[in-house]
């Protein structure tokens, strides 16, 4: 028997059960039949009413249930979309009313709980957010507040703060650089801050929250800049009033213990210092107004020097001395602008100076070794090498010449383009003055072979000693001889009466030679002659105009140089020319290889 049979039953014997006790009261009060009839009626009536209510109850639950479930299915739908995920629709078919009902109500309290999870979540990143841009005067990530925030817009407030969070960093390491650069600075000026603004940024403690915005950096490093320039400023001032100060002191002569006494006083750029400075540079210009004839020769001295390393031509040196006569102070300032200008110009000009430098200093080196293969007792100093050292200073000489050479005239063209003139030695343009050298010197080479050419047929010319001929020989008598007819050797007596027969000449053993001991004749070397290279070398012209820059065809190649051989001569080389007009120890030796 099912549910609904049994609740039937029960219904139907409760109610024959009732009816058979009304009736029995019924009898006992006495009733009539219409009394009964009516009795019965209300009994049935109130037993439907009672019936109906409780469909009616059943029916209104059925009805919110429903209702319940709709209102949930939308506020699932509302909430999936605001949340932007996918509602779930699977496992809803064939469920009853309750079910379906209780499935919907968890599905929305889950949907409820993430959307307050992640306003909760907004509501904290956004108070993060907020503080940052709040101190680094940024504008927070705007998320409309009636929205249910995404995980995309979540992840985009995350990715907003750590962005700003690496940007205070950067800021905050830059306020600390740029603050510690201005304590630094006003330490050097020995000033205090001024401003509101400075007096901040020097007193803010590491803990507290410092200015970090950009405009606050901006006037941070403006700041920076300006009291950095002032820094610099001193700087460049007091290391131009030093060194003026240290030229002073070397024309002045003054002691080195002053001079380190002194600085000891004075060791920073601070304005204190800078002040000492000028008070002791206007202590030596006053002994200099006193010194005026030993200072102009100390510069003098040093001009002379500087001319030498910038080759600076008779002309120009004897037209800024003569323009510049006296001891006044006019010729001190002239003479202190004319060094100054050669020491600038050297050290902007120092590559093509230099290479002038190697160039020159190759030359004489080739020169030397031609005037080294004339001398013949080379050839028995044979100690150490020197032959071998000879030929390898040739083969250098040989090599680096032509490299040096074409180096310098690309370097002299570029200077002409850059400056408009050609550069010039000793007055005269780089291209001719290297040219005349080749020249100078393959006129000494041509005159050297003439000269040759005159002594052989000078040789050929004189009367020949054919073999097994024997000249004559006149005998020569002693002095006793010719004045007394005696013979010396007859008039000698000996010490004993007997006289012994000469003895045989003495042999000597085999292993002596007679010509052991005896010297071979040498000529003189002609180092002791030739201690002088000839002014052709790096001779300066006197001055006078100078023809235009030529293209350089040297008569000379290095090939002759390269194959020049040691002459054979049995006479003293022929005297070499003048004295040089400026020493060979001007030029460098070549630099390492």
């Amino acid at each position: 028997m099912d549910a609904n049979t049994s609740v039937r039953d029960i219904v139907l014997e409760e109610h024959e059960r009732t009816l058979q006790q009304l009736e029995a009261i019924w009898d006992e009060l006495g009733l009539l039949d219409d009394q009964r009839r009516d009795r019965r009626e209300a009994f049935h009536n109130h037993i439907l009413n009672l019936c109906q209510r409780i469909l009616d109850d059943e029916k209104a639950l059925r009805a919110r249930i429903n209702n319940r479930i709709v209102s949930n299915t939308q506020k699932i739908i509302k909430l999936s979309e605001e949340l932007c995920v996918t509602p779930p629709e699977d496992g809803v078919d064939g469920l009853a009313l309750l079910d379906l009902d209780a499935l919907l109500q968890e599905r929305l309290d889950k949907l409820e709980q993430t959307k307050e999870e992640r306003l909760e979540t907004l509501k904290e990143l956004q108070e993060k957010d907020e503080g940052l841009c709040e101190l680094l005067c940024e504008t927070p990530y705007f998320i409309p507040q009636n929205l249910v925030p995404t995980l995309e817009d979540i992840s985009n407030v995350e990715k907003h703060i750590k962005s700003m969070e690496k940007e205070k960093e950067e800021r905050e390491r830059t306020f600390a650089t740029l603050k510690a650069g201005v304590v630094e600075f006003l330490q050097e000026l020995e000033q205090s801050p001024e401003d509101s603004f400075l007096q901040q940024v020097v007193c803010s403690d590491e803990d507290e929250d410092v200015p970090l915005g950009k405009a606050d950096l901006q006037q941070l490093r403006t700041v920076h800049s300006d009291l950095e320039f002032k820094v610099r400023e001193n700087e460049a001032k007091s290391l131009e009033l030093r060194e003026t100060i240290k030229h002073l002191w070397d024309l002045l002569q003054v002691p080195m213990e002053e001079q380190e006494a002194f600085l000891a006083t004075a060791p920073k750029h601070t304005p204190s210092s800078i002040a000492k400075l000028q008070e002791e540079l206007r202590r030596l210009r006053v002994l200099r107004q006193q010194n005026l004839s030993l200072f102009i020769e100390k510069l003098q001295e040093e001009l002379t020097e500087w001319w030498e390393k910038c080759f600076v031509g008779e002309l120009e040196r004897e037209g800024f001395t003569s323009s510049h006569p006296g001891t006044d102070e006019e010729v001190l300032d002239a003479y202190e602008k004319e060094v100054q200008k050669w020491k600038k110009f050297h050290q902007d000009n120092y590559g093509i100076l230099e290479m002038v430098n190697q160039f020159l200093s190759l030359y004489v080196q080739m020169w030397e070794l031609e005037e080294k293969a004339k001398d013949p007792s080379r050839l028995f100093n044979t100690r150490g090498g020197a032959l071998l050292q000879e030929e390898k200073a040739k083969k250098k000489v040989r090599t680096e010449l032509p490299r040096v050479e074409t180096r310098l005239v690309e370097l002299g063209k570029e200077w002409e383009e850059r400056e408009g003139k050609p550069f010039g030695i000793y007055g005269t343009p780089l291209e001719e003055h290297i040219k005349s050298l080749w020249e100078k010197h393959e006129a000494r080479r041509e005159q050297e072979k003439n000269k040759k050419q005159n002594e052989k047929s000078n040789l050929d010319s004189k009367p020949r000693m054919y073999k097994g001929t024997t000249p004559a020989k006149t005998p020569i008598l002693s002095r006793k001889r010719m004045h007394g007819g005696e013979d010396p050797v007859s008039s000698k007596k000996p010490k004993h009466g007997n006289l012994a027969p000469n003895p045989s000449p003495t042999k000597l053993p085999p292993s002596i030679s007679p010509l052991k001991g005896m010297q071979t004749p040498r000529a003189r070397p002609l180092t002791e002659r030739n201690c002088q290279v000839p002014e052709v070398l790096v001779s300066k012209p006197s001055g006078g105009s100078h023809k235009p820059t030529e293209e350089l065809q040297s008569t000379i190649t290095y090939d002759t140089f390269e194959s020049q051989k040691t002459p054979k001569q049995t006479k003293a080389c022929p005297t070499l020319p003048t004295q040089l007009s400026h020493p060979i120890s001007t030029y460098p030796s070549l630099p390492p290889q």
